[in-house]
């Protein structure tokens, strides 16, 4: 992704060119309490219109065509009902964004610049969701809620581009939100996204139009609809909350995902269920479990940039400028490249995992490389399920051309075999080692699957 650090100060730049009121020229912007603010303002760099510079970076990385220029408000599928007393039960995956930490900021800044920061981070919420084919709903104050997937859509890639675009929304937060705010002297350390989502089931949504014909909507309604702002609500700064649709249906693994806990006096209190625990109609209880999901593990198989996310990561990835670590599947006779994660394959599909280093270079040769999967959920037989399997061994090796040509072939590649076999979500780490045993390379590629 080019310059994928830099996304936040192309969008606040664009936002502020377009206002009427500069915060650069304002008079107010001598008020503010860092003189850094007003030197680095006039140094942004200018970019492309806004609406589309995120999705200009991200969409080409998860493998998504053109760019997603849907409007605010009705679902363009359910259009037609808009008006009428008609209604459609159809599934979605609902997303509720909350901007944390932002009210405090009018107290400190000038409303010009408060506008224009909450601004860009509205759109940049906005752009990042319909990078992953996000339908924008309804904006609402600080918060921002929206529904993935449609009839075009699989129920599963649905979840895929929500849960994407979560692990996706916290890594521009980190990666460049909160480095623009503290290259200018902003408070940062209560500034985050709290996300709240779910999936709800075709039996389980029912959309129609609410309100009247001239003051309306059309919306969906359904436990899961409302589950997914419940989720928001109980998230923590920067945290993803996952609720019981969603984690049921594509058996969502729980080594990506950890129960919330909160601080009482006598210590940690664990919250498996949502809170308050609401009854049903005969006065049970309705325990309904929710997540949180476990974002540095979740990273480590996102499309992402490698370099990227190495910087972000905790030490987990670690990215190497000679080494490529890709996945292939072989769908209806034809091979393509399966980018991590980013949609869910079918049952009986061939891949294949190759790794390619080249050989003009002073890495020191063979390069052993290091293979081991993960499968998880209740279809993974037990002997295997949640444990990392022991290792596939392969080596990179230089090769001569020929006994005639003594050079080598400018690149090395090896590559194993495997196939889809059980829902869920699965994954292959990649480690390479060179012939001093120092770790050059690790990295995860995420397989869903059907």
């Amino acid at each position: 992704m080019d310059s994928f650090e830099n996304t936040f100060d192309q969008m606040f730049e664009a936002v502020r060119k377009r206002s009427t009121t500069a915060v650069a020229k304002s008079e107010s912007m001598e008020a503010l309490d860092s003189k850094q603010i007003s030197e680095e303002f006039s140094g942004l760099p200018s970019g492309p219109q806004e609406e589309f510079l995120i999705q200009s970076k991200i969409r080409p990385i998860f493998d998504k065509p053109g760019v997603n220029n849907s409007a605010i408000g009705t679902h363009p599928d359910f259009i037609s009902l808009e008006g009428t007393k008609t209604t459609q039960k159809h599934y979605t995956c609902t997303i509720f964004v909350d901007i944390k930490g932002s009210t405090r900021l009018s107290l400190l800044y000038p409303l010009e610049f408060v506008y224009e920061f909450k601004n860009a981070v509205i759109q940049t919420c906005v752009e990042t969701i319909r990078s992953f084919d996000g339908h924008i709903h309804r904006l609402m104050g600080d918060a921002v809620m929206a529904f993935f997937g449609g009839r075009s859509t699989q129920k599963e890639d649905a979840v895929a581009d929500a849960i994407n675009c979560s692990v996706t929304l916290r890594a521009i937060l980190e990666g460049s939100i909160k480095p623009w705010m503290e290259r200018r002297g902003l408070e940062a350390k209560d500034f985050g996204f709290r996300v709240g989502c779910d999936f709800g089931n075709d039996e389980e949504v029912l959309w129609g139009s609410f309100g009247y014909r001239n003051v309306g909507e059309v919306s969906a309604t359904g436990l899961a609809v409302d589950m997914a702002s419940k989720l928001q609500g109980l998230a923590g700064k920067n945290q993803t909350m996952l609720g019981q649709g969603l984690l049921d249906f594509v058996y969502w693994p729980e080594k990506y995902s950890t129960i919330k806990t909160r601080d009482r006096g006598d210590g940690k209190e664990s919250l498996p269920v949502v809170s308050p625990n609401i009854t049903d109609a005969d006065g049970n209880p309705l325990n309904y479990k929710m997540r949180q999901l476990s974002y540095d593990k979740s990273l480590e198989f996102s499309a992402l940039p490698r370099s990227f996310r190495e910087k972000i990561c905790s030490g987990s990835v670690k990215d190497h400028t000679e080494i490529e670590y890709k996945c292939y599947s072989t769908e209806n006779g034809s091979k393509q490249e399966y980018i991590s994660a980013s949609r869910f394959l079918g049952p009986d599909i061939s891949l294949s995992f190759v790794v390619r280093s080249r050989t003009n270079n002073r890495l020191k040769f063979p390069l052993k490389v290091v293979f081991r999967k993960t499968n998880h959920g209740p279809i993974t037989p037990e002997d295997e399920r949640d444990v990392e399997q022991e290792g596939v061994v392969r080596y990179l090796r230089k090769e001569k051309v020929s006994k005639y040509d003594r050079s080598f072939h400018p690149v090395s590649t090896v590559e194993i075999p495997e196939s889809t076999l059980y829902r869920g979500l699965h994954t292959m780490k990649c480690q390479v080692y060179d012939s001093d045993g120092i770790l050059l390379f690790r990295d995860w590629i995420g397989v869903m699957i059907k």
